[in-house]
């Protein structure tokens, strides 16, 4: 009887179930297009397409050597102006001892040069500040772990901030995603975990993947709704057509 009822139950299952007919593009799990936000004339091209980058490692540099020597200039002036003001804290700290028998206007004079003093290594140690920030602004760096997918720039080349030109695109390589496309009338069938069953374009491989998110919006031209679905080991680009299981 438990057999009985057991078999019922899937074969009833099996009845009302539907195989939704969709199609999928190959997309990166997060791609970057990555530009600077300084303006220069490319001096250094350090990577190519389909190379892996580490986060944080430089692709490209600007020329900068003004930049850099303006900070060596700026350096000195810190050694000078912490020079300066130790000498002038020595003698203002000296002349505070007998300050109730010196002139006052003299002694007025030590304590102007020991603030003036301070405000001059405050301003070059902000001054250097501002230089070093500017000149990170000339290296263009990996934001993360991926694989350069594109590269739209050449050596000797200029860069315009205003445009915010793409220089390079970045790809995370391991992780691709599924962006489904299916009927928006399926909406209220459509669930996350439920399975893709899919095969590529010129390819009579079948492949499954769950269901991980929902787009809560519809597209207005092709009135169709957009699923997503992680996958692995395809490239960026390709495309194919599936089913999804609903019940």
């Amino acid at each position: 009887m438990i057999k009985i009822l057991i078999t019922t139950l899937i074969l009833t299952s099996s009845i009302f179930a539907e195989d939704i007919y969709a199609t999928f593009n190959v997309q990166a799990d997060k791609e970057s297009k990555l530009t600077l936000s300084s303006s220069g004339i490319v001096k250094k091209i350090l990577v190519d397409v389909g190379d892996y980058v580490k986060k944080d490692q430089l692709l490209l540099e600007l020329d900068n050597e003004d930049l850099k020597t303006s900070i060596l200039l700026e350096k000195k002036k810190i050694e000078l102006a912490t020079l300066n003001l130790k000498y002038a804290k020595k003698a203002y700290e000296r002349f505070e001892q007998i300050k109730d028998v010196i002139d006052e206007e003299q002694f007025d004079n030590y304590i102007s040069k020991y603030e003036r003093s301070q405000i001059e290594l405050a301003e070059a140690k902000a001054n250097l500040a501002y230089k070093t920030a500017i000149l990170e602004k000339t290296y263009l760096r990996a934001p993360y772990d991926g694989v350069i997918s594109s590269k739209e720039i050449e050596l000797g080349a200029g860069v315009s901030s205003a445009k915010m030109e793409t220089l390079f695109t970045l790809i995370t390589p391991k992780k691709q995603l599924l962006k489904i496309s299916v009927d928006e009338k399926y909406l209220n069938k459509i669930k996350i975990g439920q399975t893709f069953k899919y095969t590529l374009d010129n390819s009579d491989a079948k492949k499954e993947a769950k269901i991980s998110k929902i787009y809560p919006s519809i597209n207005p031209q092709k009135r169709s709704i957009t699923l997503e679905a992680t996958a692995s080991d395809l490239k960026v680009g390709m495309f194919g057509h599936g089913y999804l299981k609903v019940d």
